[in-house]
């Protein structure tokens, strides 16, 4: 058991001393290079997965702010629009009303009047 404490101080002493300088290690080439970089997984990944979601997500929130948003707003903006133009049909005036009631009859007998069926 001595030997094997004795052994395993020596090559870890040994280990310091040589690696403590961190010496400058050559760029990988062949077979190494590729272990360096990880068998390019990240690349690859990146190639496939993560560019072309990129590109679909900046699609969807093209649609989205210009299509989806454009027609929400546009829909509050009618119904903001035609308020206020039919606000001005509410005058509190008891003869306007009476007398849009009778025109409004009028134009309903004249169309069942003049259009066949």
């Amino acid at each position: 058991m001595a030997l094997a404490a004795v052994l395993a101080a020596a090559t870890s002493l040994f280990a310091w001393f040589r690696f403590k300088s961190k010496p400058d290690l050559a760029e990988p080439t062949g077979f190494g290079k590729v272990l360096a970089n990880k068998w390019y997984v990240d690349e690859l990944y990146n190639a496939i997965i993560v560019k072309p979601l990129d590109l679909l997500a900046q699609l969807l929130v093209f649609i989205e702010k210009n299509i989806i948003d454009g027609i929400v707003n546009g829909v509050g903006r009618l119904v903001q629009y035609s308020s206020r133009q039919l606000r001005l049909l509410q005058s509190g005036q008891v003869g306007g009303y009476v007398l849009l009631m009778v025109v409004g009859i009028l134009v309903l007998f004249l169309v069942e009047l003049f259009v066949k069926k």
